[in-house]
């Protein structure tokens, strides 16, 4: 009766398009329990999306799309509207040209997409929201944002969580946070040098954001690496070692900058000799991956299923076998709670001493030797407290460097001078806002195969009745949905609760 009933509706109803014809008739399941009152349909796309302003500060001018992206977006039908945004590095008029409606109202949209986290007077009930939220480690500075989250049955894609099945991140800045951090490190270390009595090539280095474009930057590192080449690095600094943690997308940014000095890729037990018999007119560098330091407590191998199921069993031997012979630390690695640290307080105290100064170096009145080898560390991870133990806050670009003096545990912010006690630090939270235009191009190729499934998300349906409707890359990025956390983010509440009690009891 109902087939019957379904066919008649779809022929004798005027205002029906072929289209809507079609569909009815292939989801004949669904519209009969419209036809029962039994749920709305859950299977519906959502045809108006928006990008909203990032108002996180003055420096970030990224967007999750670009206007190249929108206007395919738009040809498929949907509508888009872009919040207007004078800072955003695309300009609201190539959005418009592309099809986009500037417009301040965002209600229309059921699907709200930006990059960083959102002002809890911008979050609009029943929604759905896709952006990078800096929740899953109960992060205290954006639980207000999770809680009002839930009190309005947002519906919550976190970018982070978008991962493939082998737990690899599928939608990320990757390569455009490793290659301004390790251009603005290059820079931090000619004036580092410069304060303790050297002039280096690294002086004509600039921050990242000084370049129109990443090749004009690559061209200044060009440049750098040409006069180290040409034997213009002092003697007395020693060989530069430069040590990339991880081999993810980060390392691998930051790479593809070191990549353009002139260099030489040594094994990580090479390290020692290196610093003792190497060339000042290149740098050597190495790639340090988990199996190099990291060790069961008990058996001393290292496992990568064990210690991604239980790191807690492992301890890590980089501050005692690599540390003392590394001049710039680049750190890209994921830190998981439990996990062994790069490096502790104490270690860095030990690094810092004047007994790892390095040897084997010319010195004299006019050539200083350096107070000791670890000159700089570039934490592009920006995880305050996490591998890094000293690093208890990020930098920023506008104060981009502290020193970090070890012995006092203090952090001293560097704007123009850069002379004192302690290790360069740089560790940006937000580094690819630095090259915006290229970072929001990358990120966007990634985001697009997976918009079209977000599309499909209505946040005033309940989650359970459209979780088929997604790929499981989007669905285990669902943080929130319906007033409250899934299933697997309910730890979140666990782990805030476990770190309320550790501040009472502080």
């Amino acid at each position: 009766m109902w087939t019957v009933r379904l066919e008649q509706l779809a022929r004798g109803t005027t205002f029906l398009t072929q289209h809507h014809h079609n569909t009815w008739l292939q989801h004949g399941s669904s519209t009969l329990r419209l036809l029962c009152g039994v749920s709305r349909n859950s299977s519906r796309d959502c045809s108006v999306m928006a990008i909203r302003r990032e108002d996180g500060g003055q420096w970030e001018r990224r967007a999750p799309l670009s206007p190249a992206h929108v206007k395919k977006i738009v040809r498929k039908g949907v509508k888009v509207l872009v919040q207007p945004s004078n800072r955003r590095a695309y300009p609201m008029q190539e959005y418009e040209k592309a099809g986009a409606v500037i417009t301040e109202d965002l209600s229309e949209a059921c699907l709200i997409m930006g990059v960083k986290q959102v002002p809890i007077s911008g979050l609009l009930p029943e929604k759905t929201y896709a952006f990078f939220s800096h929740t899953i480690k109960a992060q205290e500075a954006n639980m207000a944002m999770l809680d009002t989250i839930l009190d309005r049955k947002i519906r919550l894609i976190d970018f982070e969580k978008m991962t493939d099945e082998r737990g690899k991140r599928v939608v990320k800045f990757g390569r455009f946070s490793g290659a301004p951090g390790m251009i603005n490190i290059l820079h931090g270390m000619g004036l580092r040098f410069l304060a303790l009595g050297h002039h280096t090539p690294f002086m004509h280095i600039a921050q990242s954001h000084n370049y129109r474009n990443s090749e004009m930057a690559r061209q200044a590192v060009r440049d750098c690496g040409y006069e180290i080449a040409l034997g213009l690095m002092p003697q007395s600094i020693g060989p530069l070692t430069f040590v990339f943690t991880g081999s993810g997308n980060v390392s691998q940014g930051a790479q593809e900058i070191f990549n353009e000095l002139p260099h030489e890729y040594i094994h990580p037990e090479d390290l020692k000799e290196v610093c003792e018999t190497g060339d000042t007119s290149r740098c050597y560098a190495t790639v340090l991956s988990r199996k190099h330091h990291l060790k069961n407590k008990d058996t001393g191998v290292f496992s990568a299923e064990e210690y991604d199921t239980h790191p807690e069993r492992y301890i890590s031997t980089f501050a005692q076998e690599y540390a003392p012979y590394v001049s710039c630390l680049v750190n890209g690695i994921y830190w998981p709670p439990n996990a062994p640290r790069l490096l502790t307080f104490s270690d860095l105290q030990h690094l810092l001493s004047p007994d790892m100064a390095p040897k084997h170096v010319p010195e004299g009145p006019g050539m200083p030797r350096l107070p000791h080898r670890l000159v700089a560390v570039c934490d592009i991870s920006a995880d305050p407290g996490g591998s890094l133990e000293f690093m208890t806050e990020c930098t920023s670009i506008d104060v981009p460097f502290i020193l970090y003096d070890a012995e006092h545990h203090i952090l001293r912010p560097r704007t123009s001078s850069f002379a004192g006690d302690g290790v360069l630090v740089c560790s940006i939270d937000n580094f690819p806002a630095q090259l915006p235009r290229e970072a929001t191009d990358y990120f966007g190729n990634l985001l697009i195969p997976y918009l079209w499934q977000m599309l499909k998300s209505r946040a005033d349906v309940p989650f359970e009745e459209q979780e088929k409707l997604f790929s499981p890359t989007v669905r285990g990025a669902v943080i929130a949905s319906n007033g409250r956390l899934t299933p697997r983010f309910e730890y979140i509440s666990d782990l805030r609760a476990q770190k309320q009690k550790k501040q009472a009891k502080a």
